[in-house]
């Protein structure tokens, strides 16, 4: 069984949608970059894989091609795909 916290942050290795779990660790990423912790948002992210990583790109890539209201959209109607 794999760790499923950062510190006291969730990986959220226990939502199998793949889009709904870029979405949740893309959200904390941006929120500990805003509270000043760079460090951790960067160690945060090496504690995931190279396709967790592509996951999270992808989902940048999205909201930056359509916005993120649409993206949430999409998300949660299940029509994104990462």
């Amino acid at each position: 069984m794999t760790c499923n916290l950062y510190k006291d942050v969730s990986l959220f290795n226990d939502i199998e949608d793949v889009g709904h779990r870029a979405w949740n660790r893309l959200n904390i990423i941006t929120n500990l970059k805003d509270d000043g912790r760079p460090h951790d948002a960067q160690a945060y992210l090496s504690k995931l894989s190279n396709a967790d990583k592509m996951g999270i790109g992808l989902l940048i890539m999205a909201i930056k091609k359509k916005g993120l209201e649409t993206v949430k959209r999409e998300l949660n109607k299940g029509e994104v795909t990462i």
